[in-house]
């Protein structure tokens, strides 16, 4: 009740403005990676697809949902902090993500993609390459226990 309190009386309501601001800074940046991603998407042709847009909710949920609970956490300090400090360092490293994201050149997010990709095709076919590395280091041991005898 006492929080109520304090958030309700006039004093304070640049405390409501920082968290406000923290917030939607964080929104913007998530949107403005949100437009670069689809222009880079539309640009070199790759397929936009629902999983994708549901990325941007995923985002969202693990960068809000920390913010909130320090949020929590301020309230908490609110006597020994006059702002809330760990929402803002929170909103300034998401800020500082988006915008990384943001200056990523298409080049390397293609590499990043190729590189998944061939991931993907070893993960798949891993049982041929663990046989084909048995069948590898099999003879190698067997060409060395030859070279013993000649010896």
């Amino acid at each position: 009740m006492e929080i109520i309190n304090v958030i309700k009386s006039g004093g304070d309501s640049a405390w409501l403005v920082v968290l406000a601001m923290t917030y939607g800074g964080v929104a913007v940046a998530m949107a403005v990676d949100f437009a670069v991603g689809v222009r880079r998407a539309c640009r070199s042709g790759i397929a936009r697809r629902s999983r994708t847009y549901k990325m941007t909710c995923t985002k969202a949920l693990k960068y809000f949902a920390p913010m909130l609970v320090l949020t929590c956490v301020d309230i908490i300090c609110i006597a020994l902090v006059a702002v809330p400090s760990f929402t803002m360092l929170m909103g300034v490293f998401n800020i500082f993500c988006e915008w990384k994201s943001v200056m990523e050149s298409t080049h390397d997010k293609e590499e990043i993609r190729k590189a998944a990709s061939t991931m993907t095709v070893i993960i798949e076919n891993k049982d041929e390459i663990s046989k084909m590395l048995a069948k590898i280091l099999s003879e190698k041991s067997d060409d060395k226990e030859k070279g013993g005898e000649n010896v």
